[in-house]
Order: C-alpha cells, then sequence, then structure tokens
C-alpha cells in the first residue's frame, strides 16, 4: 500500500446504514461513494459496479476467508486503486471485488467496506457520541492515550485481512476471545456458551431464527438479554450491563460490535495494536 498524501486531522461526519458506520470515499481520484466501516470485514472491499466504473480490473488472484459460522468466501482481488477518505489518500493494493446483487436495497448507494487495513498506518476514532471519524496524528493520538483506557488486542492478519481481537469477560466471570466487529449489532456469541451463562436455548422466552444466508448456509440463531454486566477483561469501567445477544454456532468465541462500542470515542491504532476508549 503506498502512501500518496500525508494525512492531516480530519473529522469527518459518518451516518448510519441500520447499525453499520458509513463514510464518504472518493475512488480512483474522482468518484465519489459511501463505505461501510468495518473493522471486521478484514479486507477492503469495492461493489463490481463502482470496481467498473472507476476501471479497476480483477488481477485473476483471489483471496479466501471465513465467515463466523465457517464457511470459506473467496473474492477476487483487484489491481490497486486509488482511494481517499478524509486527509488520508492510498493507493491500495490490498482490495477485493465483490457482487451486490443479493444485498437489500438500502445497501443500493454502498460502494464498498473500508477496513483495518486501509488504516494500517494511521490510527484514527470513531467518535459515536458526536457523530465522527476522526484520523489521528501521533500528537493527538498521544493525548487520546493520556486521558483514555487503552486496551491490548490481538491484531489478526491473514495476507490482506486485517482484524482484531480482544478478551472479553461474560457474566459469569469467564474471559473469552471476541472479534471486535464494526458490523455486527448486538454481542455475538457461540451456543456453546449458553449453558455456561445460564441461558437455556429451548426456553419459549429466548427468540429463535432459523434461516438459510447469502451463501446458502443454514443457520439457527437465538436472541434473548444476557444477564449481568460484559467488559473487556480487566476493563470493568466500560462494563455494558444486561446486554442483548444473539447465539448461534460459530467459529470464535464471539464477536462484540456496534451496540458495545457506541457508547465511547473509540481509537483503532493498527500499528499500536490497541483500542483506547474514552471515558
Amino acid at each position: 500500500m503506498r502512501v500518496l498524501a500525508s494525512p492531516s486531522v480530519a473529522a469527518v461526519p459518518f451516518d448510519y446504514l441500520a447499525h453499520l458506520v458509513t463514510v464518504p470515499v472518493t475512488v480512483g481520484g474522482s468518484v465519489e461513494s459511501r463505505f461501510v466501516l468495518d473493522s471486521g470485514i478484514g479486507l477492503t472491499l469495492l461493489s463490481a459496479s463502482l470496481a467498473d466504473a472507476v476501471g479497476c480490473a480483477p488481477t485473476g488472484a483471489t483471496f479466501s476467508g471465513r465467515r463466523m459460522s465457517g464457511q470459506e468466501v473467496a473474492v477476487s482481488l483487484a489491481a490497486p486503486v486509488e482511494l481517499a477518505f478524509g486527509g488520508l489518500e492510498r493507493t491500495d493494493d490490498r482490495v477485493g471485488i465483490f457482487d451486490t446483487s443479493g444485498f437489500p436495497a438500502d445497501f443500493a448507494g454502498i460502494g464498498g467496506f473500508l477496513s483495518l487495513a486501509f488504516f494500517d498506518e494511521t490510527p484514527f476514532t470513531v467518535d459515536y457520541p458526536n457523530g465522527v471519524v476522526v484520523l489521528e496524528t501521533s500528537e493527538t493520538l498521544a493525548e487520546r492515550a493520556s486521558v483514555g483506557r487503552t486496551i491490548d488486542v490481538a491484531v489478526e492478519r491473514d495476507g490482506p485481512s486485517v482484524t482484531f481481537h480482544l478478551p472479553l469477560t461474560l457474566p459469569d466471570g469467564q474471559s473469552v476471545d471476541v472479534e471486535v466487529d464494526m458490523g455486527s449489532g448486538a454481542l455475538i456469541l457461540d451456543e456453546g456458551l449458553a449453558p455456561e451463562l445460564g441461558v437455556e436455548l429451548d426456553d419459549p422466552r429466548v427468540r429463535r431464527v432459523d434461516g438459510i444466508d447469502e451463501t446458502g448456509h443454514a443457520y439457527t440463531r437465538s436472541f434473548t438479554t444476557l444477564a449481568g454486566p460484559i467488559h473487556p477483561t480487566g476493563a470493568p469501567e466500560l462494563a455494558q450491563t444486561d446486554p442483548d445477544v444473539m447465539f448461534q454456532r460459530i467459529i470464535y468465541d464471539g464477536l462484540v460490535g456496534d451496540d458495545f462500542l457506541r457508547r465511547f470515542a473509540v481509537t483503532w491504532d493498527v500499528g499500536g495494536g490497541r483500542m483506547i476508549f474514552a471515558v
């Protein structure tokens, strides 16, 4: 990834699409679009229609990743493309192309997904209370660290894909490994954890949904409220009490997303392997 211009401090307003944070991105130097800012997507993605519009052709190579339910998904990799967000401009050679034909109508204006890989060298803050995304300098990052709560994370790299994992303490006191996924709404936990947490998935008070996802994978999802607090392990001051939770058979212990994050201004520091929560 080549840096085209040094990032300046910028506060860019974001909009919500359901629980998804969306931001303005300029593609190919001139095409304005909106992208979902998604820490769980792994790989930055362009819609096939936007890739065509900016002349961004597939290279013939593919990248394969796994969804939380385990099935493998392959995307075509694209030729390097110029992406600009706020004061940050990059020619990114780690971009996939995806088909939006099966997406809901609400996604008609979405041109892609901006992943943590785009911010490999530039920490940023999603300031949920003020509705902006801020690109940080070394000085502003140090200031946030001095007044916020820093949580060390595991930066998971798989080729061009980047995601964050952290330990999360559940109401029964156990600490589990969760992906930090802005693309998720409520807390998601593997269904194998339900008995330990005192949740009976066949209880009539637990809402159950059976369905088939866009890859053809059949799933069962169970929705309820988890009694008690959850928090990053060692940081009880960040606790969320009685969170909504979805149980499903997944390959992770869990995913923590928008419901937890949106209570803070959250700084993502890929190079430093940390998150900073304004408290």
